[in-house]
C-alpha cells in the first residue's frame, strides 16, 4: 500500500512510519523535521512541511495515488505550556480540514485515519469506552474533539473510510525527552535527585511497539470507527516512579511535593481495550517492567553516545 503519514518524525508518528516500511509499504512523511527518521529517509519519500503548507503539495499527493492517510500532524500538544493555546484551534483545526479536502479529490479516496486524544473526553472516574461522553476541559481537548467532529462529517459526506485513533499514554525508546518517564530515567542513570508533585494519578501507559503493531493491524485489516489504544491497564503513577528508580539502580532522592500539583492535571486517565481486543483478537506483547527496562537501556545507550 501507499501510505501518507504527517507529522511522521514525531515519537508516535515515526514509530508507525518504520512499522509500514518494514512491512514493505510505501511510505511519504509529511513532517517540519527529520531527525527522529534520519536513517530511513533513503528509503521513504519525505517532503518538509507543516501543517499549514499541506495545501501546497497538493501535486505531490495526488501523484503519490494513497491508499491510506495517516494524520498525526498538530502543532502543539498536550503539555502544560500549550493545552489552552488558541493555537490549539487556529494552527491545526482549519489545515486538518483542508488536508480531507485534498484526499476527497483524488481520483481513488483513500483511507483517513485521524489521531485524537483522552483529553477529549475531560475529566475520567473510570475506565472510558469509545461510547462514553466526551467533554474536554482544556483547548487540546476540544479542538481535537472539534476537529473529530469535522473529520468524521465530512468523510461520511464524501464517502471517505474514516478511523479515529484515541492513544493514551505511550512510552519508550525515543520519546519526547520532557515527559515523565524519559525524564526520570535520564535523572535517575545520573543519579540527580528528582522533586515531583504528589503524583497521585492513576494512569495508563502502553508501550510504543504495541501502540504501532494495534495502528499497523487497524489499518490493514481497515477497521472504521473510534478506537481507544492503551493497555486496559491501571497503575498508580508514584508506584511508577518507584519502580524507574529501582531498575536504573538509582541513588537519587526523590520528593513528592504537594505545593507542584496542578489544577489542571486529570487524577485519572485510563481507558478500557476491548473494542479493540474484540476486532483484532491481540494482547499487549510487552508489559510494563519490560517496556521501561527496554526504554532504560535506549537511554543508557543514548548518554553513552552523547
Amino acid at each position: 500500500m501507499n501510505i501518507i503519514i504527517t507529522g511522521g518524525n514525531g515519537f508516535l508518528g515515526s514509530s508507525i512510519v518504520r512499522k509500514f516500511l518494514n512491512s514493505n509499504h510505501n511510505v511519504l512523511v509529511f513532517s517540519k523535521n527529520s531527525n527522529n527518521i534520519s536513517d530511513i529517509l533513503h528509503k521513504i519519500k519525505y517532503i518538509q512541511s507543516d501543517n499549514d503548507d499541506l495545501i501546497l503539495h497538493k501535486d505531490a499527493i495526488s501523484t503519490f495515488q494513497p491508499h491510506v492517510v495517516v494524520h498525526c500532524g498538530w502543532f502543539g500538544g498536550n503539555s502544560h505550556a500549550d493545552i489552552n493555546d488558541m493555537n490549539q484551534f487556529h494552527r491545526n483545526v482549519p489545515s486538518s480540514i483542508k488536508l480531507i479536502e485534498i484526499i476527497n479529490e483524488l481520483e481513488n479516496k483513500p483511507m483517513f485515519v485521524g489521531f485524537g486524544s483522552f483529553a477529549e473526553n475531560g475529566k475520567m472516574r473510570y475506565q472510558i469506552s469509545e461510547q462514553d461522553s466526551e467533554n474536554p476541559t482544556n483547548l487540546y481537548g476540544l479542538s481535537k474533539l472539534t476537529f473529530k467532529n469535522y473529520s468524521k462529517m465530512l468523510c461520511d459526506s464524501y464517502g471517505i473510510d474514516w478511523t479515529w485513533i484515541k492513544p493514551c499514554y505511550i512510552y519508550g525508546p525515543n520519546d519526547v525527552k520532557t515527559r515523565l518517564i524519559p525524564r526520570l530515567i535520564s535523572k535517575f542513570i545520573k543519579h540527580e535527585d528528582v522533586v515531583l508533585d504528589e503524583c497521585k494519578s492513576i494512569v495508563d501507559y502502553l508501550y510504543i511497539d504495541d501502540f504501532s503493531e494495534y495502528v499497523y493491524q487497524l489499518i490493514t485489516t481497515r477497521c472504521l470507527g473510534v478506537y481507544h489504544l492503551c493497555s486496559g491497564n491501571q497503575y498508580k503513577l508514584r508506584d511508577i516512579v518507584v519502580l524507574i528508580k529501582k531498575l536504573t539502580n538509582s541513588k537519587s532522592a526523590v520528593i513528592f511535593d504537594k505545593t507542584k500539583n496542578r489544577d489542571s492535571a486529570f487524577d485519572y486517565v485510563c481507558g478500557n481495550n476491548h473494542k479493540l481486543k474484540s476486532v483484532l483478537n491481540v494482547e499487549n506483547n510487552v508489559n510494563l517492567i519490560e517496556g521501561i527496562k527496554k526504554t532504560i537501556n535506549y537511554e543508557r545507550s543514548c548518554s553513552n553516545k552523547g
